[in-house]
């Protein structure tokens, strides 16, 4: 059984795809540009101010296709204070 090409874009080709349809362009010719489904399109429309958010606020690594935000932020930052000191003074197997 074929199934249908799942395509992700990037938060930056989002953001592209947005500002190609606010300039005038049909929704269906930015579809055929960008190359996937025009429902696709009219879903990144309906959420461009969670994108532009995403991507305003350099959170989110732009060129990545998924975006993960951290949930606790103040627990990983511990973590990280814990985790830099222990680097820094490791020492490998071969001394």
């Amino acid at each position: 059984m074929a199934g249908r090409k799942l395509t992700i874009l990037p938060l930056i080709r989002k953001i592209e795809l947005i500002e190609a349809v606010e300039s005038g362009k049909k929704q269906k010719i930015v579809a055929e540009e960008f190359q996937i489904p025009a429902n696709s399109v009219s879903t990144i429309m309906k959420r461009k101010d969670h994108y532009r958010e995403q991507f305003y606020s350099g959170q989110v690594d732009v060129n990545k296709q998924r975006a993960r935000l951290a949930n606790h932020d103040d627990m990983e930052a511990e973590l990280l204070r814990w985790l830099l000191p222990l680097l820094k003074n490791f020492v490998g197997k071969n001394g």
